[in-house]
């Protein structure tokens, strides 16, 4: 049975929080590329973590693309949570581009650590690469996660970005697997913004809202195509578990 036959069956691939999988009828659309866009402090890492460790827990293949941390870290902040994807090393694959761009900075010991494909990926161009990355052929179910996005707007031209969009939704809509994107709120103008939001097939918004001496934490679902999505403002903590929704509507 293929790939597609199997996400067929399944409809909906889960997020890894139940909370938001009640709000969305079970999960994302299966070929789907979700963005999702939020300022620093509101959680984004902390989705990509439940969305690859839900996965893994799902049965399916995780490839975790990072440009803005080195792989050890996000392996530490995952177990930090519960999330330990230790014992599954043959279900994800992490594709650290963000320690060979530094390599040359790194101390002597530090360098001695790098295994020898991220020598090679010292001087290889780090969109060409997340495109062999995407296209790379692979026989099981999978996600796929880019933490973050923001590191290719900064880089290259919008054009160039939107191509590679649409070449990971054509490989995720024919593979039925779904693409995680993560970018930077506030980092970039309303042109790049709205046209990664148009350009994926959904957005989900994370914002921070401070009130007296706390600060409150909501998300907006904008769209998922192909889906009618909560209308309303979902609030949500950052617990030791993660991302955990709240039972009640919040007034914001």
């Amino acid at each position: 049975m293929d790939i597609q036959d199997d996400r067929k069956k399944s409809i909906l691939v889960p997020t890894g929080i139940k909370g938001l999988d009640m709000h969305l009828g079970g999960g994302f659309p299966p070929g789907s590329t979700i963005l999702l866009v939020g300022d620093s402090g509101s959680g984004l890492p902390m989705f990509t973590y439940q969305f690859a460790y839900g996965g893994i827990l799902n049965g399916d293949s995780v490839v975790y693309y990072t440009t803005d941390r080195p792989v050890k870290e996000i392996k530490s902040e995952m177990q930090s949570f519960s999330m330990d994807a230790s014992t599954f090393s043959k279900q994800i694959e992490y594709v650290d581009s963000y320690t060979p761009r530094f390599y040359n900075l790194l101390p002597a010991n530090l360098q001695k650590e790098m295994k020898p494909k991220d020598y090679l990926k010292q001087n290889v161009d780090v969109l060409n690469f997340l495109k062999a990355t995407v296209l790379k052929e692979r026989s099981e179910n999978y996600r796929f996660i880019i933490d973050s996005v923001s590191y290719f707007l900064r880089s290259y031209s919008l054009n160039e970005i939107v191509d590679m969009i649409e070449i990971m939704s054509s490989v995720s809509k024919i593979n039925q697997s779904v693409n995680i994107l993560t970018m930077k709120g506030g980092m970039h103008d309303s042109l790049v913004e709205n046209t990664m939001k148009h350009s994926c097939d959904g957005v989900i918004e994370f914002r921070l809202h401070e009130k007296g001496f706390d600060i409150e934490r909501s998300m907006f679902i904008r769209k998922i195509r192909g889906m009618l999505v909560p209308s309303n403002i979902i609030p949500y903590r950052i617990t030791r578990k993660g991302i955990e929704l709240e039972t009640t509507k919040r007034v914001l």
